[in-house]
């Protein structure tokens, strides 16, 4: 799976982001699953969603597990 940079993220919810995994706007790529986000960060994958509104906050995170492609024998 490819993470992009573009994620349809308001400049709100990248700030969460940022204070939420101590990091800044460039050390991380996000990308729209299910209903919430996925967001890359420190080879770390987690499951965020975000709050409804104007001042969208993050209200769940979870790491989930990075699942690699096996190579098969040629």
């Amino acid at each position: 799976m490819i993470l992009s940079k573009k994620s349809g993220l308001t400049n709100r919810q990248i700030k969460e982001i940022c204070s939420k995994f101590n990091c800044r706007k460039n050390e991380f790529a996000v990308q729209k699953y299910q209903d919430g986000f996925l967001v890359a960060v420190n080879n770390k994958e987690y499951r965020v969603k975000f709050s409804e509104g104007i001042f969208s906050k993050v209200v769940y995170i979870k790491e989930v597990q990075r699942i690699s492609k096996k190579v098969g024998r040629k």
